[in-house]
């Protein structure tokens, strides 16, 4: 009889494996389920632990083993197992195989397809020890394991039944306390060993709940999880004591009950639901995974129509997919929904054949309900890392790491560099590199083909051909099944430029100490050692410089004057943590003394405490004598400029008082011609008429340039009330002012935002006022247009104000600003020549200065400049 004959189509109907393997664990033959891989996937002759992985290779080393050593004993391993052009997750029931002596022959392997990856067969392992568990807890085999510490984790109900113990009643409790007491030294010995990695059989009596002695056979197996010996896993077997004598039976009948025996084992273990269905649709078998996946008992669903679980909208696809099936067709990872008991929904994966000898379809239904949830899950995950990823504030991309092509790029990446996204996509990593760079980095990438995450500055190229420093951080990872890399880019420009501005200082102060003639110092508070440079023998002429290097050479060689107050300042200093010191005093050197100018700086450590001083002295000596000297010359200038001023105030108040008495006369001479004129009108020839308008004329004109001049006189005179200026108001004011010659004339005054400044606000009113007046005098034949701007310098803003008028020839630039400077005739353009005089009066006064560029026929532009406000 052929050992595979019957169960081979039965095994062959449930998509499982069958695999037979000898005493020396080589493949000896194995089911053609799964035609496709099985008659090329596990040859005879080769050994079947080289198809595991290599991280799962242990576990199936202490299954084997534990299979070895107990007939009966049913082990469940769930692991990749790698094939040549796939890697297929099987789970798999381990039994022994053995001669009617009881000799090992080998083992019989039954595996079932997982459909999960191994990725993510290692990502939800907490789900293969849950399965592990049900597995455990449903077979009829009592077991239970323990930690190191010989604490009971966990026992299956047949274990439980064996003590008369509740399943609940074990786990936290130790082991020992179920031994029988005559045998309490004995097991602790094989605790031992079995603690230390060791696959033992042994027998023992334990006490149940009742008290009573329970023979057993105990086969302990190390527990493995990832790689690590957390505990002990340990099958029993109840003895009696008493030598059993089987029947002679025929070998493969007895071979053939106990394959089937077995299988069904793994069938009721087995979390997928198996089962078959009739011709008419209904249920004839199915397995004990219909409570868990369902939530129906097998008894509820034995004999109704498999079609009333069916969702409505996948009943017409369910149908179908029979057809096809009963066609000849074999359906695997066919999906539909299924309801649940509660009336939630199931979402099933089938694999089914049908048998046209049963009249049945045998299928496996695995629940994919969880696994649907997690690829909605891992679509939104991916999603949001997508969201993140193009909408970072920090530019990233991704890079093929073989031929340096960029394969992504964010928002923040395109903008920074100056890219689109398609011109980025189009380029290579080497082609943001400044040119300097791209050799260095070709060195580097033979260094770096090893590291996983790798953090640099390098010098990057923006489409402008900006060159910026950038910190550049990259990960490995695979993307679209390439080796790749991630990268973060961060622009450190600022940040690496102040740091080589900090080395290039540390190296200047390093040349400085040797080159000044300064003598710089570094005193140890602590230690209270000092040093110095070579400038500290030039000071102070000492032909052996380890002499300054005596902790009391400074404090014994202070002038007396001096010594009290300058230790006293220092300690201060040290005391109340002030960390600047600075202060003048005379040194001995010879016979004389020198005065010294010292500078010090105090380091602080964590706990506030000085612990070093820094500094540098500096020769006065020469210094002071020059002082003496600019001091009596100081006072020589302060006597002569006290004079200068009080002759200005003297001059200034002639000119307004001047300006003010004469124009009482001139209103009197312009009164009496006027009346004159009015009385004697018609006695008066016309000769007499136009001297009387000479002379009124000229009275006038001398009363413009008395109020012009009486104005130019208050610009020093008068006190300026300092005063926040808004130049954007004076401008609208202004704007105002000549609306109707601007009106008339079709003329524009522009202007963008100007500053706030500090000024007097009426003398930058009249600033403006001279300026814009002037360009509406002097305009052209065109509309006037007069342009205001400024610019933001350092430490003032510069203002100009152009306008398109008649200009001015470049050799009059230097007399424009004199007072009573002309440069037209009265007849063609009115006015004193006080008004430009009076605008570089107030500008000067302010602190500013001003000046002109022009060009004849095309208009003029005068420049000033005003302080910022402090």
């Amino acid at each position: 009889m052929n050992r595979f004959s019957v169960p081979d189509k039965l095994l062959k109907s449930l998509n499982c494996f069958f695999i037979l393997l000898d005493d020396e664990l080589k493949v000896k033959t194995a089911n053609s389920k799964y035609l496709d891989i099985a008659s090329s996937a596990f040859e005879p002759e080769k050994y079947f632990i080289d198809y595991v992985s290599e991280k799962h290779r242990e576990k199936f080393t202490a299954a084997f083993a534990s299979a070895q050593k107990e007939e009966e004993c049913v082990t469940i391993v769930t692991a990749p197992i790698e094939l040549e052009n796939d890697t297929l997750t099987i789970k798999w029931s381990i039994c022994s195989l053995r001669n009617h002596d009881n000799g090992f022959e080998g083992l019989e392997l039954f595996g079932v397809q997982s459909k999960l990856s191994p990725k993510e067969i290692e990502f939800e392992g907490g789900n293969n020890h849950d399965n592990q568990k049900i597995l455990f807890e449903r077979t009829s085999q009592p077991f239970f394991s323990f930690d190191l510490q010989g604490t009971l984790i966990k026992a299956n109900d047949a274990f439980a039944d064996l003590l008369s113990y509740s399943v609940t009643d074990l786990p936290g409790t130790s082991f020992l306390s179920l031994a029988n007491g005559s045998d309490i030294s004995d097991l602790t010995n094989f605790i031992a060993k079995a603690l230390e990695g060791n696959t033992l059989e042994y027998k023992c009596a334990l006490q149940d709940k009742t008290g009573k002695k329970v023979a057993v056979k105990i086969i302990n197996t190390p527990q493995i999880e990832n790689g690590t010996f957390v505990g002990i896993n340990a099958f029993v077997k109840k003895t009696t004591g008493k030598t059993q004598i089987e029947k002679p039976f025929n070998r493969d009948e007895k071979r053939l009950k106990l394959v089937l025996a077995r299988l069904k084992k793994v069938l009721d273990s087995s979390l997928d639901m198996i089962c078959a269905v009739d011709e008419s649709g209904k249920f004839t078998y199915i397995s004990a995974a219909s409570d868990q996946i369902l939530g129906y008992r097998a008894k509820e669903l034995i004999g109704k129509d498999f079609h009333d679980f069916v969702h409505k909208e996948d009943a017409e696809s369910t149908k179908k997919a029979s057809i096809n099936i009963k066609r000849g067709t074999g359906t695997t990872n066919f999906e539909n929904r299924f309801y649940k008991k509660d009336g939630s929904i199931a979402h099933l994966v089938w694999s089914s054949r049908w048998e046209e000898n049963d009249k049945r379809f045998y299928s496996i239904a695995r629940d994919a309900t969880e696994r649907k949830l997690s690829e909605a899950n891992l679509k939104a995950s991916e999603e949001k890392y997508r969201v993140l990823f193009y909408n970072h504030s920090v530019p990233s991309w991704i890079y093929e790491a073989d031929s340096l092509v960029f394969l992504e790029v964010n928002d923040a990446a395109t903008q920074h560099y100056g890219y689109n996204r398609k011109e980025f996509l189009s380029m290579k990593l080497t082609d943001i590199l400044a040119e300097e760079e791209v050799q260095k980095y070709q060195s580097f990438l033979q260094e770096d083909s090893c590291k996983q995450c790798h953090k640099e500055i390098w010098v990057h190229k923006k489409k402008n051909g900006d060159l910026f420093y950038a910190e550049i951080t990259s990960n490995a990872i695979e993307y679209l099944g390439k080796k790749a890399k991630l990268v973060l880019s961060i622009d450190r420009t600022e940040q690496t430029i102040a740091e080589q501005d900090v080395r290039k200082s540390n190296e200047r102060i390093t040349f400085l100490s040797q080159a000044t003639f300064d003598a710089m110092w570094d005193w140890n508070v602590e230690t209270n050692e000092i040093t110095w440079n070579e400038g500290i023998s030039k000071m102070f002429d000492l032909s052996d410089p380890s002499e300054a290097q005596k902790p009391d050479w400074w404090s014994n060689n202070l002038h007396p004057e001096d010594k009290e107050r300058v230790e006293r300042k220092k300690s201060y200093h040290l005391e109340n943590k002030i960390p600047r010191w600075e202060d003048e005093y005379r040194m001995k050197t010879g016979n004389s003394y020198k005065y010294i100018n010292d500078r010090g700086y105090i380091i602080f450590n964590e706990q506030s405490k000085p612990v070093r001083m820094i500094g540098a002295m500096q020769d006065l000596t020469e210094r002071k004598s020059h002082e003496i000297m600019l001091q009596k010359l100081n006072n020589s200038l302060e006597k002569r400029a006290t004079e200068l001023a009080e002759s200005n105030t003297e001059l200034e108040r002639f000119a307004y008082v001047a300006s003010h008495d004469l124009q009482e006369p001139l209103r009197m001479v312009s009164s009496f011609l006027q009346l004159l004129e009015k009385r004697y009108k018609d006695k008066l020839d016309n000769k007499a008429h136009e001297y009387i308008n000479y002379a009124v004329d000229g009275a006038e004109r001398m009363k413009r340039l008395i109020l012009d001049l009486l104005e130019y006189s208050r610009v020093n005179s008068s006190k300026t009330e300092v005063e926040d200026v808004d130049l954007n108001d004076i401008v609208k004011e202004l704007q105002f002012t000549y609306k109707n010659f601007l009106e008339e004339t079709n003329g524009t005054i522009n202007t963008n935002k100007l500053p706030v400044i500090k000024g007097s606000k009426t003398q930058i009113l009249q600033l403006f006022q001279n300026l814009i007046g002037n360009a509406c005098k002097y305009k052209s034949t065109a509309p006037p247009i007069i342009d205001i701007s400024y610019e933001d310098q350092q430490s003032c803003y510069q203002f100009a104000v152009a306008d398109n008028g008649i200009g001015i020839n470049s050799k009059f630039f230097h007399k424009i600003f004199i007072i009573f400077q002309r440069l037209h005739n009265r007849d063609e353009y009115s006015g004193t020549g006080i008004g430009l005089a009076i605008c570089k009066k107030i500008i000067d006064k302010h602190g500013g200065r001003i000046w002109v560029t022009s060009t004849q026929g095309q208009g003029s532009t005068f420049y000033f400049t005003l302080p910022k406000s402090k």
